[in-house]
């Protein structure tokens, strides 16, 4: 019996070492976990307000396309230098349209923004009556 006591007193201090080095493993694991989670979330945020400021280039290119040359009406002699969408809250639009012999050069860029983030997409077309 002496010696069965023996042998649980060394295993006792191994089993600390043990619960100690597992709780490291499992913290450094958990702030893995963390800066993997921020750093997806950051991604998101990127391609979300990209997406954003793409379409909406897009969409104000398109409208001044059509005030410039519309089917029906009058034409449009220029383009206002700023513009606010409303689908677009966060963005912030500025356009151009710029003679080129018979063309004009319609150009259109999206800033849009959130927090500590901010995307610029530019987007330009060349209209032919």
């Amino acid at each position: 019996m002496h010696k069965s006591s023996m042998v649980n007193k060394r295993q006792q201090g191994s089993a600390l070492l043990v619960i100690l080095f597992v709780i490291v493993i499992a913290t450094f694991f958990a702030a893995q976990l963390f800066q993997l989670t921020k750093q997806s979330n950051q991604a998101n945020t990127y391609e979300v307000l990209s997406t954003r400021a793409y379409w909406g280039a897009r969409s104000l290119v398109e409208r001044l396309v059509y005030e410039i040359t519309p089917v029906a009406g009058t034409k449009k002699a220029s383009c206002l230098p700023s513009y606010q969408i409303e689908a677009f809250p966060s963005c912030r639009f500025e356009a151009s349209c710029t003679p080129n012999g018979e063309a004009t050069i319609v150009t259109s860029t999206a800033i849009c923004s959130e927090q500590a983030y901010r995307v610029s997409r530019k987007f330009e077309v060349e209209v032919r009556p």
